[in-house]
């Protein structure tokens, strides 16, 4: 377990002062103008976190409205982009790798619980689920051209809409209400590899009875290299042309690789460390490999959809919808030569040190590996609304969605084919890249994944008006649904069976029904005092069931105040691989002293060792409780602002028990899961790891939101509509039997993150200017060797390059509107180029979960309405 930093933290006055001083600077020149008050009828529409169509402007709910016009001031292109870079996401989240097994997926982790523990709704209804990981939705199964508005309900929702809303729900509202053709096309450029492209044609009609929006859409994103970064430094790999000692497996008795294999104080293959991206430490005892000269950081993406949304009225009481969208996605991953394992026998020609051996080599003269994701879905919501009598609407449809991807990888290799040709000397270990093409083709094998995701559901809600309350009317919602999913990840026999090189993981399947009953209750007592009771049954086939109660309070003392809060209960299910999946290989990379003293290295160096991934079929659910308190303040008729405080409390958490806690784990003599353990070889080198979820502690997490927007008309010059959205995290707790560890204030945890947006419109130009902010978190081995050596020691050896300060960029858009129906955008996002945080553990030396690569990057963008 890496060791607490105990960093000052700057008070959250401190984090709105400073960051509110440019809203605040501006509204010192603004003239305040009053406008007139207009009276209103306010449609009943149904907001994301309850199922009562209702009218309040300001519910009991904290909900942020991404609108139409932010995403495209935003220039982002997806929806994942949008997402990812709000201040919400509070720790990042997954964004398509390179060498990822989900290369083409993008989540999102309000709170920074986890993708898994946000659920993604599209128009109210869950997203699919992913067949890249069998839990969470992907961000990059919708295209944003499809989409009108996101609201971000930063509250659990489980009592609404069942499991996995703990951090919080993101609702993606799609257009419906368009009339016309609206055609759009962009290109993108970046500094570091990473280029975009995109386009999309969307119409829509509507008549006294129906209306109907379509649309077509395609967007791609070019990959990026290491060797484009110029911080990145040389990869250390020891797969690349070593002795290795034979030993046995104490729990199976089968061979397997030990230690470095030493003779005369080398266990080089002579010979055989010359080639391109080979070489020797100082002593010459080992050989390693470069990979960073041919590995991906970021896999490319094309993704191409079509769209469309429609409602029509049967009768006056009666009407149809239809939601359905289609979806392709291509990726393509680029890793180093395959790292492998062979067996060479005493007598074999390869086979220098008179004993039985392997050679832990690096199949460099095969070539890069490829690997390419193919991914189809589809969704399709059929359903009826109707009005049974004047205090009596239901809906009810049906739903079915599936998404089914396909994995191919080159440049693999057959493991019994290799170990025949170096025990026969028919491939030359001396000599790697003399071997002829035949040799080469010989040991070549192509990898293939089938993977799919489906989910079939109906739906059935009955929404009535009870009885009149002194703050309007009280209105009950029922509801009830059923679910089916199935999965399956399946890897091709020979993958499977453990006899492909270079390639981890092992297939997983599994299903499951759920049945859902919910309920909720509007009870507006005064026009100044409403609570909402909500609660919903849930219960899986699989692994049991759950009930999940809440309770939201709003109270408005004043016309321009609002004070609201609630509490309520959750659940996330365990995910059909994580009970399901088979025992899958890994290359891991962890630290480890004993490895690293064996190998000749130093101490903190990251290695990459063989590790197991392994299910768990006990998993139970764990639970949450949450509570939020806030406020909405129309402080002026220019300024308004909105401060929720939240606690989270996750107890029986499904953790990952990666490689790394595993080692630490069982090094400490503390707990682990029966089928979680280390194998070591004589020497303390490690062997293999078995690493997997188990069930273990709480998550307690606390923190704040504060949202600021204002409005200035400068008459002649112009308007400026600004807001300031800001995240601070006080705490972010993770307990067990063991103790609990601070994890804000380590790496990876930043304890605000904030975002100041400024629109000025003048006549028909617009100018955007953005400024991102990440507050400061230290690297890998500052909190590492917290208490051993100072920061700056640390900055001054190379391991970090900071100690203190935010990371801050700025986006810049310039957008005119020709009097010809056009809009013509011109930006750039990062701005001044700005490159990510510098962290030493991390390949790409810094944490993708945060930052990226790819510096600035210019758009022009082109919109045409007819």
């Amino acid at each position: 377990m890496k060791p607490h930093i105990r960093h000052s933290r700057p008070r959250l006055t401190h984090l709105a002062g400073a960051l509110g001083l440019c809203l605040f600077g501006i509204a010192a020149q603004a003239q305040d103008t009053d406008s007139e008050s207009t009276v209103s009828t306010l449609d009943r529409i149904e907001v994301t976190g309850s199922r009562i169509k209702r009218a309040d402007i300001e519910g009991a709910l904290p909900i942020t409205v991404i609108t139409r016009e932010d995403i495209e001031i935003s220039g982002k292109t997806t929806i994942a982009d949008l997402l990812q870079s709000s201040t919400f996401n509070s720790f990042g989240s997954l964004t398509p790798s390179s060498g990822s097994s989900a290369q083409a997926f993008s989540g999102i982790s309000l709170r920074g619980l986890g993708s898994s523990r946000t659920l993604v709704l599209i128009d109210g209804r869950r997203a699919p689920t992913s067949p890249l990981t069998g839990e969470g939705q992907d961000l990059n199964s919708l295209p944003l051209a499809a989409v009108e508005r996101v609201e971000i309900l930063s509250d659990g929702a489980s009592a609404i809409y069942g499991a996995d809303a703990i951090g919080g729900v993101v609702n993606i509202i799609t257009r419906k209400d368009f009339n016309g053709i609206q055609v759009s096309g962009g290109y993108g450029q970046s500094q570091r590899g990473g280029d975009t492209e995109e386009g999309s044609v969307i119409f829509g009609i509507s008549g006294d009875r129906g209306r109907l929006m379509a649309g077509v859409s395609y967007t791609t994103r070019g990959i990026s290299y290491l060797h484009d970064y110029p911080w990145a430094e040389a990869g250390a790999s020891t797969y690349s042309n070593n002795y290795y000692k034979v030993a046995t497996n104490a729990e199976t008795g089968e061979n397997v690789p030990g230690a470095a294999l030493y003779t005369d104080g080398s266990a080089v293959v002579p010979g055989g460390c010359d080639g391109e991206n080979f070489y020797t430490n100082a002593s010459g005892s080992l050989c390693y490999y470069d990979f960073s000269t041919a590995m991906a950081d970021t896999a490319s993406l094309d993704t191409k959809a079509a769209f469309i949304r429609g409602d029509y009225e049967l009768t006056d009481n009666w009407s149809a919808f239809v939601n359905a969208y289609v979806t392709r996605k291509n990726s393509m991953s680029v890793y180093a030569p395959v790292p492998e394992y062979i067996f060479v026998s005493a007598d074999s020609p390869n086979n220098t040190t008179g004993q039985d051996a392997y050679i832990k080599h690096r199949f460099a003269a095969l070539g890069n590996r490829y690997t390419y994701q193919d991914e189809d879905s589809y969704d399709l919501v059929l359903g009826l609304q109707g009005q049974i009598d004047e205090r009596t609407s239901v809906e009810f449809g049906v739903r079915s969605n599936e998404a089914r991807a396909i994995e191919t990888g080159y440049n693999y290799v057959n493991i019994p084919v290799a170990e025949q040709y170096f025990e026969s000397g028919l491939y030359n270990a001396f000599d790697p890249y003399s071997n002829s093409e035949d040799v080469l083709n010989a040991m070549r094998t192509t990898t293939s994944r089938k993977m799919f995701s489906k989910q079939k559901e109906i739906f059935g809600l009955v929404n009535r008006d009870l009885f009149e309350l002194g703050g309007g009317v009280s209105a009950l919602a029922l509801g009830a649904e059923y679910r089916k999913e199935d999965y399956q990840d399946i890897y091709d026999q020979q993958s499977a069976a453990g006899n492909v090189g270079g390639s981890a993981g092992n297939s997983a399947w599994g299903s499951r029904d759920q049945t859902s009953v919910y309920g909720e209750w509007a009870l507006p007592f005064t026009r100044q005092f409403s609570a909402d009771v909500a609660v919903r049954h849930d219960k899986y086939s699989d692994f049991g069931d759950s009930t999940s109660p809440k309770v939201s309070l709003r109270y408005q003392p004043f016309e321009s105040l609002t004070l609201r809060g609630s509490y309520g209960e959750g659940f996330r299910a365990p995910s059909l691989p994580a009970l399901n999946q088979q025992t899958a290989f890994s290359a891991d990379s962890v630290v480890d002293e004993a490895t690293a003293t064996a190998y000749g290295l130093a101490a903190t160096t990251t290695l990459q060792i063989n590790g197991y991934h392994v299910a768990n079929p006990d998993l139970k659910a764990e639970t949450s409780k949450q509570w939020m308190v806030g406020l909405a303040w129309d402080a002026t008729s220019w300024l308004n602002l909105t401060a929720d405080y939240y606690s989270t409390e996750i107890d029986n958490q499904i953790k990952w028990f990666s490689a790394q806690t595993v080692i630490n784990r069982t090094a400490l003599g503390q707990y682990l899961p029966d089928n979680l353990s280390v194998v070591r070889n004589d020497d303390g080198s490690i062997q293999a790891v078995y690493a997997g979820y188990g069930n273990e502690g709480k998550v307690n997490t606390d923190g704040v939101d504060l949202n600021l927007r204002a409005t200035f008309d400068f008459g002649r010059w112009g308007r400026l509509n600004s807001s300031l959205q800001g995240n601070w995290v006080r705490s972010y707790e993770v307990s067990s039997a063991y103790g609990s560890t601070e994890y804000i204030g380590t790496d990876g945890y930043p304890e605000w993150r904030a975002a100041l947006s400024n629109r000025w419109e003048l006549g028909n130009f617009s100018i955007n200017w953005t400024i991102n902010a990440i507050g400061y978190e230290p690297a890998y081995y500052v909190n590492y060797y917290d208490g051993t050596y100072s920061c700056q020691e640390l900055v001054d050896w190379g391991y970090a390059k900071r100690c203190s300060g935010a990371y801050v960029t700025h986006d810049l858009q310039l957008s005119y509107k020709a009097p010809w129906d056009g809009r013509i955008t011109l930006g750039a996002i990062n701005l001044t180029g700005k490159d990510p945080v510098y962290d030493a553990a991390y390949t790409e030396m810094f944490n993708d979960y945060l930052y990226n690569g790819y510096g600035r990057q210019v758009y022009l963008r082109y919109t045409q309405n007819f």
